[in-house]
Parts: C-alpha cells; sequence; structure tokens
C-alpha cells in the first residue's frame, strides 16, 4: 500500500530534494505522454518524482490532491506540502517547478503541515429518510442507495411510484434497479464494483471473494492487488456478503463478513468514526474520516446487528452514521447511505424468507420468531409489508 517508501525518503532527505507525485488515472489518456516528457526535462533531475495511480491510491489521492486527474503535488522530504499543480500544460508545469526548487532552495517556501479529517459526529434524525425521497421526486440524479431509499418509501406510500418514469439515475446500477434490466456498464477492476453487483444479485458472489483475504479480513482495492484494507472496499464487500447470507443463508458468507467487520473494528476505528485506512506511512497516519466511507460502514454493521444481535455492531453502525452526517450533510449521497443505516436501526423489519422487493428496512435471519414467510416488526408478526405502518417515516 505503500507508496513513499523508505527508499524514497532516505533519497530525498540525503540530497535534499522535494518530492514530486504524479497523480493519474487509466482515464486520463495525455497522462503517460505528460510524465514521460517530463522526465526528459532537466528540471525534474531536481525532484525525486513518483507516478500515482489515483484510484488504485485513493488514500494518498484524498489527501494530496483535490480530486483533479493529473495532479502534481510536491512534498519537502519531511512530507510538508509545498505546493499543488493542476495542469496538462508542460511549459507551465516546466516554469512552476523551477520556480518551486529555486523558492525550496532558498528556503523562501518550506511547506505546511497536512491537516486531518475528523469532523464532529451528528446526531440522526429522520429528517434524512424525508430528504433523500425529496431529492429523487425533485429530480437530483440519483445513485442505487438514493433509488433503495425511494422504492423504500414508496413500500409505505404507493401514490409516490407514479412518478418512477420520471425519476433521473446517475449511473447504469441506478437505472438497473429502477426499470429492472438493462446493460450495466462497470469497471469490474475493482473490489468495491463487483461488490455492488454482488450485493444486488446481478454477479456471482464468487468474483467478489477473489479480493479478499480470508485469514485477517482485508478486501484488495482492484485486480492488481497492490491496495488493501481501504473502508469503502471494506464495507461494501461485507455488504455484498451480507446480502449473500440473505439470499442463500449459508452461514460461510456471514463468517467472513464478520471477519472483515472485525478488521474494520480494530484495525480504521476512531474516537469520532472510521479511518479510511489504517496508518501505514505518514501520509496515512493523518486520520481521515471520508463520509461515504462511514456511511457505507454503517448500513454493513446495522445489518450485522439485526442478524446476529450483538449490540457492538449497532454501536459501530452509530458511530459511523453520526460521523458520515457530521462530515457531509449537504451530499445527496451520503445521506441516502445514512437513511438506510438509520431505517435499519431503528425500523427494522426481520424477515425468515428472502423478498424479491427493494425495502432498506428489512434483514433476513433464520429465524424471526415468526411463521415461516411471515414478517417480525416491533414485538408483532405480519404477512405483508404492506401491513406494517414505519415509526421513522
Amino acid at each position: 500500500m505503500m507508496i513513499l517508501n523508505s527508499r524514497i525518503l532516505d533519497d530525498a532527505k540525503f540530497f535534499d530534494k522535494p518530492i514530486l507525485l504524479f497523480f493519474t488515472d487509466e482515464n486520463c489518456k495525455d497522462c503517460d505522454i505528460i510524465y514521460s516528457k517530463l522526465q526528459e526535462l532537466i528540471i525534474f533531475s531536481k525532484y525525486i518524482g513518483k507516478k500515482v495511480d489515483a484510484l488504485e491510491y485513493i488514500p494518498y489521492t484524498i489527501r494530496l490532491t483535490r480530486g483533479i486527474i493529473p495532479t502534481i503535488t510536491i512534498l519537502t522530504p519531511t512530507l510538508d506540502l509545498i505546493a499543488v499543480i493542476e495542469s496538462k500544460d508542460l511549459k507551465f508545469i516546466e516554469t512552476k517547478l523551477r520556480e518551486i526548487v529555486d523558492q525550496y532552495k532558498r528556503k523562501v517556501i518550506k511547506g505546511i503541515k497536512l491537516e486531518e479529517y475528523t469532523p464532529g459526529p451528528l446526531e440522526p434524525t429522520p429528517s434524512i429518510i424525508y430528504e433523500t425521497v425529496n431529492r429523487v421526486i425533485e429530480g437530483y440524479e440519483a445513485d442505487s442507495r438514493m433509488i433503495e431509499v425511494y422504492f423504500t418509501y414508496t413500500n409505505v406510500y404507493k401514490e409516490y411510484l407514479k412518478i418512477k418514469d420520471k425519476i433521473k439515475y446517475s449511473d447504469d446500477l441506478a437505472r438497473y434497479l429502477l426499470e429492472g434490466k438493462g446493460e450495466i456498464k462497470i469497471d469490474e477492476k475493482y473490489s468495491a464494483n463487483i461488490a455492488m453487483l454482488v450485493n444486488y444479485g446481478i454477479s456471482s458472489v464468487q468474483t467478489l471473494i477473489d479480493f479478499i483475504d480470508a485469514g485477517s479480513g482485508e478486501v484488495y482495492r482492484s485486480k492488481r492487488k497492490e491496495s488493501k484494507g481501504i473502508l469503502l472496499d471494506e464495507a461494501l464487500t461485507g455488504n455484498a456478503l451480507v446480502s449473500e447470507y440473505e439470499r442463500t443463508l449459508n452461514e460461510d458468507y456471514l463468517n467472513l463478513s464478520i471477519k472483515i467487520a472485525e478488521y474494520i473494528k480494530n484495525n480504521l476505528q476512531h474516537e469520532k468514526g472510521f479511518r479510511d485506512i489504517k496508518e501505514v506511512d505518514d501520509i496515512t497516519k493523518i486520520p481521515y474520516l471520508e463520509p461515504i466511507s462511514n456511511s457505507e460502514a454503517s448500513i454493513f454493521f446495522s445489518r450485522l446487528w439485526n442478524i446476529t444481535g450483538d449490540e457492538t455492531y449497532k454501536n459501530l453502525a452509530l458511530k459511523g452514521l453520526s460521523s458520515a452526517l457530521g462530515g457531509s450533510l449537504d451530499n445527496p449521497k451520503v445521506i441516502a447511505r445514512a437513511a438506510i443505516a438509520y431505517l435499519k436501526l431503528f425500523d427494522s423489519i426481520k424477515a425468515n424468507r428472502y423478498l424479491s422487493i427493494i425495502d432498506a428496512r428489512i434483514t433476513i435471519v433464520k429465524n424471526n420468531g415468526c411463521q415461516d414467510s411471515m414478517l417480525y416488526y416491533n414485538g408483532k408478526c405480519y404477512s405483508k409489508v404492506d401491513e406494517i405502518q414505519p415509526t421513522t417515516f
């Protein structure tokens, strides 16, 4: 996982050279050419340079860029931030690199310390459910999690199904959930993408198993198997395994999901939420509580709590939920995920047989205390979801 190994740091300190990180990804058609030409410049020799895959090494991308590709980030040998260059113009880049080296050598610039991102937790309320539904109805391009909340709402208030054909979607997966058909174009090199397909029963769980280190509970980010243990990948894969358990009631999938949950609990937990990755170097030791990842972790833990009854998972779910809301109360995708976790924590329905409907409240368990095919909710058994009046919306 580490991109700044001891050799890079030792060379930077010994020669007193700034570190140049060139962030790229496979979607940037010009980036390889730019970096190749950059290496030919005399000024490049004044730096310790390294090309970084922004998607594979996402914890570094989050801390050292604004998400723009390509980005050149310049660090001191002690990893203080000197400069960020967002350009494809080679002449402009060359000029800036000369200026930066000159200022660094003359000690005009010394760099600034990288800051942690640890927002204060925010108590969840049912309003996040309504906010998600309203965003979908008002025309926001909904992703799959937003569609889940919408369908959950329509299971109670069926009149809202009338606008289903007018809903805008952000990707093929969201469209698939809305229409129940269609091709899904997605990059299957990444575990997070595969996990979402498995979660909805679109792809075989075996395609996901290959990404999991069953011994440690770590999930590899991609088929390259260079990065692993990133919170988003862990949470999405854990959720996919729980979904497979619900479809099959095969304990192997539940046990593997618990292994992943234990990895998150033991390695990524922070007093205010969950880190995006455990500390592996001086960059990743800076805490970053990424909201989408925390909200997905909250969904995962809330589902495990419903299945196992272990209060530890409930507490972890609440931690991730509060962290996500504290970090991004204005992001509809975060709010939607928070709403799903909230429903599973405070309005849970337990079924003893798999249901082919989308309803974020429902968890499949082996024994819910009711007769076969009956639903358990708030101390009573019901024959249909329609009969259940929720308390949160």
